[in-house]
């Protein structure tokens, strides 16, 4: 019975010093370090190049003229001059 028992032992002590040679070594910990590090940045990147593309299309939309008079007519409520802006207040619920 006692060898059955040396080898149960021995398999948790080849398990336990595999543990130390991969986490007490420095190089391991800095290789795991470093593939985090890598999965953040390539995660950064793809959203950078994500708004990148968003604001290229932005861009490319205020290079043309309709585009920004559209913007202008809309968030500022700019007019031509020769225009005339109408406005007439809501319907009351008595008038429905």
């Amino acid at each position: 019975m006692k060898p059955v028992r040396f080898k149960f032992q021995l398999k948790y002590l080849v398990i336990l010093a595999l543990a130390l040679v991969l986490f007490g070594n420095k190089g391991f910990r800095k290789l795991v370090k470093n593939y985090r590090e890598y999965r953040t940045l390539t995660y950064e990147k793809a959203h950078l190049e994500t708004q990148r593309k968003e604001l290229e299309q932005q861009l490319k939309d205020v290079k043309e003229k309709p585009a920004v008079e559209h913007a202008a007519r809309k968030e500022l409520s700019m007019l031509k001059p020769e225009e005339t802006e109408y406005r007439f207040p809501p319907p009351k619920d008595s008038d429905k």
